[in-house]
């Protein structure tokens, strides 16, 4: 019996759907790793200004204790003056120092005030300068938590290029045949992620809720974002990244949210996916400190996905670390 042949280039074919799969995977593991540095850059710069803040009041607690040590060294020298000179003052210029038996106890009354003002005097004294050396101490604690989080954040984002740049080596790769299997995984992988909402309330579009509501004002918001470009940190026009476009856009709306998608996974409420509307935010990553998005309607979510993408509208993503949808609190 004869043996057909293989088909030419079949094992090619096979090969390259392989290098493909594999090229997707490292793809996405290295846009999951620069994205989570990106967050963890983003967190670390709220946490300095948080720090920043902190300091500068501290300085000013700093500023008037050491205005309190200042008046009150001042007045013991007065006070201690001022003890001193009624002590030994004579008959023939204060009244109350007199021999006379009827103003003795004028006398003692008028010396005791005298020496409770000192007294008093110097026990402001020294806990203003107890306070004076706590507050010291809290400020250099402050300025190490704050050189900690610049570093946290400079490493952060020197990690994430040197990823970036790996990225773009991989990507470079990405040519002929492999390029198009590679297109072929990622459209199915979104396909999967859409067909996981057949179970989730149906929507014609973003305007579920009323055209005027929060949701819908936060959604034309960010949609005026789309084609804007993704940068870390970013919360402009110029370009943003995935928390910034969700703060701006529920800002517009009038609800202020943290510059770090975690800060906003913990600012709202969560609701299961059957029950998703236009508005919600899907997080990925641990409490959400990985992306952020949001839900448009469709089955489709607004995002700025990572470095080298502009804000866009795809399919919404229940894989890649997904961990929960955030509806924001009216």
């Amino acid at each position: 019996m004869a043996v057909l042949p293989r088909p030419a280039g079949a094992s090619g074919v096979s090969t390259d759907r392989a290098k493909a799969t594999a090229l997707y995977d490292q793809i996405q593991n290295i846009n999951a790793r620069v994205e989570r540095l990106g967050q963890r850059y983003d967190e670390a710069q709220i946490k300095l200004k948080n720090f920043n803040n902190q300091i500068s009041h501290t300085k000013e607690t700093v500023a008037a204790i050491k205005n309190k040590v200042t008046n009150g060294t001042t007045q013991l020298r007065a006070d201690a003056i001022f003890a001193y000179v009624t002590n030994g003052a004579a008959a023939s210029n204060n009244p109350l120092f007199s021999s006379n038996a009827s103003n003795i106890g004028a006398t003692d009354v008028y010396n005791k005030i005298a020496e409770g003002n000192v007294s008093s005097t110097i026990a402001s004294l020294k806990n203003y300068r107890i306070e004076l050396t706590q507050e010291r101490s809290i400020l250099n604690s402050e300025d190490a938590q704050a050189r900690a989080a610049t570093h946290v954040a400079a490493s952060a984002f020197h990690t994430a290029k040197v990823l970036q740049a790996s990225l773009q080596s991989t990507l470079n790769q990405v040519k002929g045949q492999i390029a198009v299997y590679v297109a072929d995984a990622a459209a199915a992988a979104a396909a999967k992620s859409s067909g996981a909402l057949k179970n989730a309330k149906p929507s014609a579009g973003f305007p579920a809720p009323p055209p005027d509501s929060r949701a819908n004002i936060a959604i034309r918001a960010a949609m005026s974002y789309i084609g804007t470009w993704y940068c870390w940190g970013g919360s402009s026009r110029r370009c943003v990244d995935c928390s910034g476009l969700i703060m701006l856009a529920y800002e517009a709306a009038g609800i202020d949210f943290p510059h770090y998608s975690g800060a906003q996974y913990e600012d709202t409420e969560r609701v299961p996916l059957y029950d998703i509307e236009p508005g919600d935010l899907l997080f990925y990553g641990y409490n959400g400190d990985e992306h952020v998005a949001m839900y448009v309607g469709h089955g489709d979510m607004i995002e700025a996905e990572e470095t080298g993408t502009r804000v866009h509208i795809t399919p919404i993503r229940l894989g890649y670390g997904f961990v929960g949808l955030g509806r924001p609190r009216a």
